[in-house]
């Protein structure tokens, strides 16, 4: 955790020395990252730099968890849904939110690139290895929520499904990430819809997919009562 003091920087000051930090780092990955580029990047003195920071690796936990918390208030919103539609609706919105999030500001885009390249990279750091095991769990409420209102298949293994998920997140990252120079405001929408209708032919049942009212599928409908009585 960063020294105390840190909080007590101005919040433009923190921001600049967390997007030097996610720069180097997504650049060079932990190990090969230099604690005196991130100072001359941040435009601070070394003796201000460890007056914050115990070291390099106090720097990066810091960074990633700065990610998260802002990622999470910002961008997240409860499963509070009814059915398949309003699942999915909300899984874009979701989308659309983390993209605009990135976006929005410059530091924002740069640590999470890092986080991406990082992974990419399959480092190990104990920070890394504590954020995938929060997206596992977010993914996996997701997946449940999903499943409660029909909106997700449940004639798969939830932990396979859980892992192609995590996967096919990870692939979307890495593919935004080669394009995130080029990448607009007006691309927002687009990519939100293609990615999530890409999640959505993997994880719906096929009559969310075909639009298919269940019961009125030969055989379906009653297997259903049968199943309720």
């Amino acid at each position: 955790m960063p020294l105390p003091r840190f909080s007590t920087l101005d919040e433009p000051r923190r921001r600049a020395i967390l997007g030097a930090a996610a720069e180097e780092f997504g650049e060079k990955g932990f190990a090969a990252a230099s604690y005196n580029r991130v100072i001359e990047r941040a435009g601070i003195s070394k003796g201000a730099m460890y007056y914050y920071f115990a070291d390099k690796d106090d720097l990066f936990r810091t960074l990633l968890e700065s990610a998260v918390a802002q990622w999470v208030v910002q961008v997240m919103q409860p499963f509070d849904v009814k059915d398949a539609d309003g699942f999915w609706a909300t899984c874009q919105t979701i989308y659309e939110r983390s993209l605009r999030f990135m976006l929005a500001d410059r530091t924002n885009a740069a640590i999470c690139l890092c986080i991406t390249r990082s992974r990419e990279r399959r480092e190990d750091h104990a920070a890394l290895v504590e954020l995938q095991r929060q997206m596992e769990h977010w993914t996996n409420e997701i997946i449940r929520s999903g499943r409660s209102v029909g909106a997700v298949r449940d004639d798969i293994p939830p932990e396979l499904l859980l892992q192609v998920a995590l996967s096919m997140m990870d692939a979307g990252d890495r593919w935004l990430a080669s394009r995130w120079g080029e990448f607009k405001p007006e691309d927002v929408a687009s990519t939100a819809k293609t990615m999530v209708d890409l999640f959505k032919r993997v994880g719906a049942p096929l009559h969310v997919l075909t639009g298919t009212d269940l019961a009125a599928t030969p055989g379906r409908g009653a297997r259903k009562k049968k199943d309720q009585g």
